[in-house]
């Protein structure tokens, strides 16, 4: 085995690459760094960053320090003793914990991916971003001005007690005693109440426009390519988190979020295509259920959520209109996260009463998923744990706190993890397959359920068609996985592509 740093990588290049087993700290780093120097680092990679945050993912801590504090119970410095130390003690956790299949068969593989992505970053059109700035800057003084009209007051929009003491203080908007500046409490007072509008519209340019544009901006290097950092040991339940800029959290669905992603463009000769895995975990959740109504629906590809809302609201599936269809959706992913009434009714906009009876209605007609909830449930407090199909897992060590509040949310995240984790398993899988496709093909972006490639526009739909075959492929269930597939010369205009083969 070689323990390894950059200077010892460099030092020892026959060590290199003959060694059985390379060890290090944060390898993506490393691999970038050792590019610099036409050196690559072969398999197999031991990393124990990853492998720390593999045993215990909920720690926000992740350095050196910390793990020698958390698993050898001492601070050691960075030296060929910590690094054997921490070797030794994680190996052996891991294949105590059965976790060598998610360890050497997914995260150990995906470092080299995060890191190529890193390299490459994505092409964007910082002419077009800096005209939109301009653009949001002169809408969002408009807003400003409306609202200050309309309140007869000039104050910060941005400060949640300006603006309630505004709002429920001087304007008395509301009926109830209730008084909250988030989203969803907002949207209830919009009727009769123009300035609302105006605030949440102000909300999302101004989001847009500091949270999004201006870093972008800031990120972007001399070639006009944003490199985001992706970190693997950002989430507990595996997904990937990404900061410097956060392109997770990119928004969609309105025009100012389609004119950001617009920027985001393909090169000279190139076309970008995103592929999105369909209600993902909703498909996880009828194969490890096991429910035989959930299962029909999408090996039929029925209409997910208004089966659902057709079922709640005992209503034939012609009959249910667009509003029914939208609480159904709300419920069914309300359920992957083990949602509430209380919750429920403020996201679905019901009253407590009805949320309740349609979360009793969605449990009577798909019986197996309150079965397997409370399976789960029932797992975490036996053993401590709950393990997704790939053997990742998430502790749960305070499932029999005294405190109720406190128990429920532990029993909500228990009936998330083995879903979300077994999500964030596939989309890794899926990158792990199509990353290596050969000249013309960049995987770009990797985004929740979504991937976003770079494809040379001679090859782009016989690639096309492979990748998406790759990613329905990437793992077995009960259901049948289903990609999306969009293609365009830039984000905010792709197009569904069909597949060419058929």
């Amino acid at each position: 085995m070689f323990l390894i740093n950059k200077e010892e990588a460099v030092k020892n290049k026959k060590k290199l690459v003959s060694a059985e087993l390379k060890i290090g700290f944060d390898l993506k780093s490393l691999i970038k760094e050792l590019k610099k120097e036409n050196l690559g680092l072969s398999d197999p990679i031991f990393d124990l960053k990853i492998a720390g945050w593999l045993l215990d993912p909920d720690q926000k801590d992740y350095s050196l320090e910390a793990l020698s504090r958390r698993f050898l119970r001492r601070w050691m410095p960075e030296t060929r003793e910590v690094f054997t130390a921490l070797f030794d003690f994680l190996d052996k956790k891991i294949k105590e914990f059965e976790l060598v299949k998610v360890f050497e068969k997914i995260e150990m593989p995906l470092i080299k991916v995060l890191a190529g992505m890193e390299e490459k970053g994505i092409l964007v059109n910082k002419t077009a971003l800096i005209n939109l700035k301009k653009e949001l800057e002169k809408e969002v003084k408009k807003l400003e001005e409306k609202i200050y009209k309309l309140s007869g007051s000039v104050f910060n929009l941005n400060s949640p007690k300006q603006l309630s003491e505004v709002l429920f203080g001087k304007m008395k908007i509301g009926k109830s005693r209730k008084i909250s500046t988030e989203a969803q409490y907002l949207n209830t007072l919009k009727e009769g109440n123009p300035i609302i509008d105006f605030v949440l519209e102000y909300r999302e340019l101004f989001k847009i426009k500091s949270g999004f544009v201006e870093p972008i901006i800031d990120y972007l290097g001399s070639d006009n390519r944003l490199r985001t950092t992706f970190n693997q040991t950002g989430t507990a339940t595996g997904r990937l988190s990404s900061e410097k800029p956060n392109v997770q959290n990119i928004p969609t669905g309105t025009t100012w979020a389609s004119k950001l992603r617009g920027a985001f463009k393909a090169k000279p000769g190139f076309s970008l295509a995103a592929f999105d895995y369909s209600q993902i975990e909703l498909r996880i959740l009828a194969s490890v259920s096991q429910d035989e109504k959930l299962k029909k629906a999408f090996f039929e590809n029925q209409d997910i959520h208004k089966l659902t809302a057709s079922n709640v609201f005992n209503t034939h599936l012609d009959k249910v209109t667009p509003t029914m269809r939208q609480v159904g959706k709300t419920l069914n992913f309300g359920i992957i996260y083990g949602i509430g009434a209380d919750a429920f009714a403020r996201t679905a906009g019901l009253s407590k009463e009805k949320a309740r009876n349609f979360i009793d209605e969605y449990f009577s007609d798909f019986p197996k998923v309150r079965i397997w909830q409370e399976e789960v449930k029932a797992e975490a407090r036996a053993f401590g744990y709950v393990k997704n199909l790939n053997g990742r897992r998430r502790w749960f060590l305070e499932m029999t706190s005294p405190d109720s509040r406190f128990q429920s949310e532990e029993e909500r995240a228990a009936i998330n993890m083995p879903i979300q984790s077994l999500a964030a398993d596939i989309i890794k899988m899926a990158m792990i397959k199509t990353y290596q496709l050969g000249d013309g093909t960049n995987l770009l972006l990797s985004i929740h359920d979504e991937l976003l490639f770079e494809i040379r526009d001679d090859i782009l739909n016989k690639i096309a068609d492979l990748i998406k075959k790759t990613m329905e492929g990437v793992l077995k269930l009960d259901v049948p996985l289903k990609v999306d597939v969009k293609i365009g010369k830039n984000w905010g205009e792709l197009k569904n592509h069909e597949n060419q083969n058929n």
